[in-house]
C-alpha cells in the first residue's frame, strides 16, 4: 500500500446510502466543497428502482441541505459479487474513488453471528480490497458501541438478548479486523464505534424503536416508571456524519472515533420528558415483572443493565476542536419525543402511551 499516493478527498463512495445514516452521510458529503462526487450506494427492490428508495428516505427524514447535482445513486451492494455492478461500472469506481464510507450492515438483531457473518464479514472483506485496489482509499467504517460489551471469552457465550447479539458480534469482529489493518498498515481505515443514532439536531426525526435504547425507554413508558441508572450513549444523526466527514477529509484522520455525548446524563432526564417515577432498578424490574414474564424481563433488561450501560458508555473520541455545544439532553429528547409514537409493550391498556 505504501506504492500507492495518500487517498484523494473528491470522490466518495457511501454503502448503505438508503439507510437512516447513509442518507444523511451522503447528504453531509455532497455540501462539502472538497467533494465533487457522491456515489449513493443503494440496493433497489423489484418494485422500487435505487434512486426513487434514495429520495423516498431523503424525504421520510426531512434531509433539505443537500446538493442533489453532486450526487449519483449506484445500485451497489456490499455483501454482492463486484458490489452487484456491471465491470465497466466497477472499473469506474474502483479507479476514481477517493473516500469510502461503509453504512451498510444488517437489521436483524435476533440473527446469530453466524447467520450474519456470511453476509456483513464477507462483505468488509470485499470492501478493503477495493479500497486497496488501483488506487488507494480510505476506509469510513460503521461499528457499534455494542462491541464493547464483549470484554472477556465468557461474553460470546452468553445467550442472544437486547444487548448481547449476534449483530453485536458481528461488529466486534469487523472493528478487530480494521484496528489489525491499521495497525498493520495494510489500509487506510477509520472505525467509527457508533453510540445509538438518533434524530438530527434539528428536525429530530429517528427511526424509531429500532435500538435497545427506545426498547428500554417503551417498557418503562408503559410502566409509568424507569429506572434510576446512567442514561445510554447516543449521537444525533447529523453531528455523527459530521464527525464522519470532517475526519474522513482532513490531512491526517483518527483511526478510530467514538462519536459519543461528552457530557454524561442519567434517566432522570428521560423520566422528567415522559412524566414518568423514577424508581430503584430492582423496584423498577418488580414493576416490569406484573406484566411479563421473568424470564422475558432478564432477556430484556438482563441481571444487571447498568453495568451493561457503562460498558457501553465509552468516552468520545473526536476529532480535535469539534463543535459539541449543541448537546443539550433534555432539549434534544423533547424534541425526539415528539415524534415518536411509544405502545404498550406489556400487552395492557395504559394512558402513558404518549407521542
Amino acid at each position: 500500500m505504501s506504492a500507492l499516493p495518500a487517498p484523494g478527498h473528491e470522490v466518495a463512495l457511501v454503502f448503505g446510502a438508503n439507510g437512516f445514516v447513509g442518507a444523511h452521510l451522503v447528504a453531509q458529503l455532497s455540501v462539502r466543497p472538497e467533494i465533487t462526487t457522491v456515489y449513493a450506494g443503494v440496493r433497489g427492490t423489484t418494485d422500487v428502482p435505487a434512486a426513487d428508495r434514495f429520495e423516498e428516505t431523503v424525504a421520510r427524514y426531512e434531509i433539505t441541505d443537500i446538493d442533489r447535482s453532486k450526487i449519483v445513486v449506484v445500485e451497489a451492494v456490499p455483501t454482492r459479487t463486484r458490489f452487484g455492478l456491471d465491470e465497466a461500472t466497477y472499473t469506474h469506481l474502483r479507479d476514481t474513488v477517493d473516500q469510502v464510507f461503509n453504512s451498510a450492515s444488517s437489521t436483524d438483531y435476533d440473527a446469530s453471528y453466524l447467520d450474519l457473518r456470511r453476509d456483513w464479514f464477507e462483505s468488509l472483506l470485499r470492501v478493503v480490497q477495493f479500497t486497496l485496489e488501483s488506487r488507494r482509499k480510505h476506509l469510513s467504517y460503521m461499528g457499534s458501541i455494542g462491541a464493547f460489551l464483549y470484554c472477556n471469552p465468557e461474553d460470546f457465550r452468553r445467550p442472544d438478548s437486547w444487548w448481547y447479539s449476534g449483530y453485536c458480534q458481528m461488529k466486534w469482529i469487523n472493528g478487530r479486523l480494521l484496528r489489525w489493518l491499521h495497525a498493520d498498515g495494510l489500509a487506510s481505515v477509520t472505525l467509527c464505534e457508533s453510540p445509538y443514532v438518533l434524530g438530527s439536531t434539528t428536525v429530530g426525526k429517528d427511526p424509531g424503536r429500532v435500538y435497545s435504547f427506545w426498547r428500554a425507554i417503551e417498557l418503562g413508558n408503559s410502566v409509568g416508571a424507569l429506572w434510576d441508572g446512567p442514561g445510554m450513549n447516543y449521537a444525533p444523526v447529523d453531528v455523527l456524519t459530521q464527525v464522519l466527514a470532517g475526519n474522513a477529509l482532513a490531512d491526517a484522520p483518527l483511526p478510530y472515533l467514538v462519536p459519543s455525548n461528552p457530557e454524561p446524563y442519567t434517566n432522570s432526564v428521560l423520566a422528567d420528558a415522559l412524566g414518568l417515577e423514577l424508581v430503584p432498578f430492582d423496584e423498577f424490574v418488580r414493576r416490569v415483572n406484573r406484566y411479563i414474564p421473568p424470564a422475558r424481563t432478564a432477556t430484556l433488561l438482563g441481571s444487571d443493565v447498568n453495568d451493561l450501560i457503562r460498558r457501553s458508555n465509552a468516552p468520545s473520541v473526536l476529532p480535535a476542536g469539534t463543535d459539541t455545544s449543541w448537546w443539550d439532553h433534555t432539549a434534544l429528547f423533547d424534541r425526539y419525543l415528539a415524534h415518536i409514537e411509544f405502545r404498550d409493550v406489556t400487552g395492557r391498556r395504559t394512558g402513558l402511551v404518549s407521542a
